[in-house]
């Protein structure tokens, strides 16, 4: 298959030598920063500047998107309109209206599109997935997320405008993602917030239709070169911890054992790995793969939009002081 892809800033490098490592031929690149380009892929692989030329020129199978979020819904629809199938970087959109127009012309075009919610291909978490489907774990009763920062990221991802929103919208999808993967889907949401749709500072409740509970708190105010992500379930027959994904890129828990449970009275250590650029490049190179099979990815469309859902229900409830469900948002916009 081949693939052209779009940005190569931080998370895009890691996009790129998914490409180069997988099965797919990279086939050209879309970045204005002609010094960035060069320095990435040299006389590799041709540099467009333009996503409309680059299809029409490179004639790529499928087209990977890294660009800020308020850039996917636009860039997404040339691709799919140019004949592409589509990988997004997390969010799909920084709305919902924008997510169902990405919808609306994968289904008029026949296109697919997969969405790199990236956390889910760690290895802790698919094995804390593995152990909650299994039944040893019992029934899940609450999920508690944090995502606690010392000092933002600079650049465009300061930019409410670009973002879609302020730390929810941006490193905090991962926690919403995370919490439906491991908790299923949610009914409705509570929220406050320092600045609603600019946040710093955000705690989360939700009811999930299984009728457990969850919490999931984030914030830039810790000290410098703090990253802690780490996930903590309560459940009938055991109680599990997972340290964290990008906790580790940070080097905070080097020498830590990822997942950590309580399981018939006594504490274990479980030996699985795994590293925040390796659950990239495990989610790049499976949405690949189901692209180049004609399948429908594992975290596509459907999956895209519901963290989006959350995130927007997550506002209005900061904005309004209520809860919102999230089957409210769905009328609303069908």
């Amino acid at each position: 298959m081949k693939v052209a892809l779009c940005g190569l800033g931080e998370i895009g490098q890691i996009h790129l030598r998914a490409i180069r490592e997988s099965e797919a031929d990279l086939v050209a690149v879309c970045e204005l920063d002609r010094e960035l380009a060069a320095n990435s892929v040299g006389d590799e692989v041709s540099v467009f500047a333009d996503v409309t030329e680059m299809i029409e020129t490179a004639g790529p199978d499928a087209v990977d998107i890294c660009l800020p979020h308020h850039l996917h819904v636009p860039v997404a629809v040339a691709a799919m309109e140019g004949g592409c199938d589509v990988l997004l970087e997390k969010p799909i959109a920084v709305d919902l209206a924008g997510a169902d127009e990405i919808s609306r012309v994968a289904a008029e075009t026949g296109r697919r599109v997969g969405i790199s919610h990236n956390q889910v291909f760690f290895g802790p978490h698919r094995r804390l997935r593995e152990m909650i489907d299994s039944g040893e774990l019992g029934e899940i009763r609450a999920i508690y997320e944090r995502l606690w920062m010392g000092g933002k990221y600079g650049g465009w991802r300061e930019d409410s405008s670009q973002v879609g929103g302020g730390l929810l919208m941006d490193a905090g999808v991962h926690r919403i993602y995370m919490a439906e993967y491991l908790g299923g889907p949610v009914r409705s949401v509570s929220a406050v917030m320092d600045k609603p749709r600019s946040e710093d500072a955000f705690a989360i409740t939700l009811e999930y239709e299984s009728g457990a509970l969850g919490v999931i708190q984030g914030g830039y105010h810790g000290p410098d070169g703090v990253f802690d992500d780490r996930i903590e379930i309560q459940a009938s027959a055991a109680m599990v911890e997972v340290l964290g994904c990008e906790a580790f890129f940070e080097g905070d828990l080097e020498g830590e054992p990822r997942l950590r449970y309580r399981i018939g009275g006594e504490w274990a250590d479980d030996t699985v790995t795994g590293a925040w650029d390796e659950s990239v490049i495990a989610s790049v190179q499976a949405l690949l793969a189901d692209l180049a099979a004609g399948r429908d990815p594992e975290v596509g469309l459907a999956e895209g939009r519901s963290a989006v859902a959350v995130v927007e229900a997550a506002y209005r409830s900061a904005e309004t002081g209520r809860a919102v469900a999230i089957g409210e948002l769905n009328e609303r916009n069908s």
